[in-house]
């Protein structure tokens, strides 16, 4: 009875994983696009989006792997076939993308009998030329960023702006002029942006919430999503320190060391004081993996604990929080906000750990007291910690050996 259980516990180790290590890397390659929102007083908008022209064509084509499988695709499209599906993604693009106007509105303290004008958007942009570009230089692939461009006049009567995107587009960072910054989470509504006050000046909408309170909500979820679901080495790497700490206060002691780590890289890589590619940065995170999961591996056939464990932690999470930083970096932080997104995001970040951690907890406690949870179980989840960290390695290693 025992054996079948530990084996029926081995499949189901083994499935679970298996979707981390067939997937690619998923750690921080989910695109935040930027886009300015131009308000010209109250005459005309303009609205232009940068995106990451192939990644773009993949969510649309509804593509998995990496970006090769993309450009193959293309490669076998003909000249009239790759028009059609620019065209056809344009169309898309501008049918899911809306501009609301509220326009009625009795004065600028009151927004009384106002009312909601939706429009769609007119992009242009995704030129055929630029795409070829791309196609002909595979082995670069940085000059793939583009720009969707849609402008339109603003009716007399509209005293405030809206944007919401198409869900292709994923987050959007939004940058209205005066500056002001804003992350659009996929598919959502932006705040109403006031196109003229009484001082005929760029003002928000009095009725959202404060701009400090928002900015910080905003930057917690993106630290937040940036653990999980996109964080998938992040995950690993705790769930290996779980697995390696048999007391709760080891564990304590492991994370918390850990999180003063990349708490450190994370502002300092931020602020421009250490800067490193992430093209390297990468890398040394699966790697970090690979031995954390090894030594796990090690020690328990030896029953030993580690007394190098906690620098090790030290020195990994650093390299963490490089990583946490090139996210960062991707998102933008606002100049008038720049601490506060910053201690933000991390929070953010540290209660995407904390959840993993509680989670796999939960998970583990009915068999913590069985006799063979050392033997088979952590020992079966750490075997496929470190094979999965030893794929994502092989995979971040091959671009930078091409």
């Amino acid at each position: 009875m025992r054996i079948r259980v530990c084996s029926k516990l081995y499949v189901f180790v083994v499935l679970l994983f298996a979707t981390l290590f067939s997937l690619p890397n998923f750690a921080h390659t989910d695109d935040i696009n930027q886009a300015t929102l131009s308000l010209d007083n109250n005459k005309q908008y303009q609205l232009v989006v940068t995106v990451d022209f192939i990644h773009l064509l993949k969510k649309h084509l509804d593509i998995a792997g990496d970006d090769t499988k993309v450009i193959d695709a293309l490669n076998h499209l003909s000249f009239i076939e790759q028009k059609k599906l620019l065209d056809n993604l344009k169309a898309v693009l501008s049918q899911q993308t809306f501009i609301h106007l509220t326009t009625n509105m009795q004065s600028p303290e009151t927004i009384k009998n106002k009312s909601i004008v939706q429009e769609t958007v007119a992009f242009k942009g995704l030129p055929l030329q630029h795409l070829k570009r791309i196609l002909s230089q595979q082995a670069n692939l940085l000059a793939s960023k583009t720009e969707l461009v849609a402008s339109a006049a603003i009716p007399n009567d509209a005293s405030a702006i809206a944007v919401k995107f198409s869900p292709l587009l994923g987050s959007v960072v939004l940058k209205v002029i005066r500056p002001q910054q804003e992350i659009i989470g996929q598919a959502t509504l932006s705040e109403n942006y006031r196109i003229i006050d009484t001082n005929n000046n760029l003002a928000q909408d009095s009725t959202m919430m404060p701009a400090q309170v928002k900015f910080a909500v905003d930057y917690l979820y993106q630290g937040f999503l940036h653990i999980v679901p996109r964080g998938a080495d992040h995950i690993l790497f705790v769930l290996a320190l779980l697995l390696f700490a048999r007391r709760t206060s080891t564990l304590i002691w492991q994370i918390s060391t850990f999180t003063l780590a990349h708490t450190i890289t994370l502002a300092l890589g931020i602020y421009g004081i250490i800067e490193l590619s992430s093209a390297l940065v990468e890398p040394l995170i699966a790697l970090s993996i690979v031995y954390v999961g090894l030594e796990n591996i090690y020690r328990s056939q030896k029953n030993s604990t580690s007394q190098t464990r906690m620098p090790v932690i030290f020195t990994f999470g650093l390299l963490h929080g490089l990583g946490f930083a090139s996210v960062l970096a991707d998102v933008g932080l606002p100049p008038s906000q720049y601490a506060l997104s910053l201690i933000s995001f991390n929070i953010g970040v540290e209660l995407g750990q904390l959840m993993v951690i509680a989670l796999a907890l939960l998970c583990l406690s009915p068999f913590r007291h069985k006799a063979w949870y050392q033997t088979k179980l952590v020992l079966a989840l750490n075997i496929v910690i470190a094979i999965t960290a030893i794929y994502w390695l092989v995979e971040r290693l091959i671009p930078l050996l091409s």
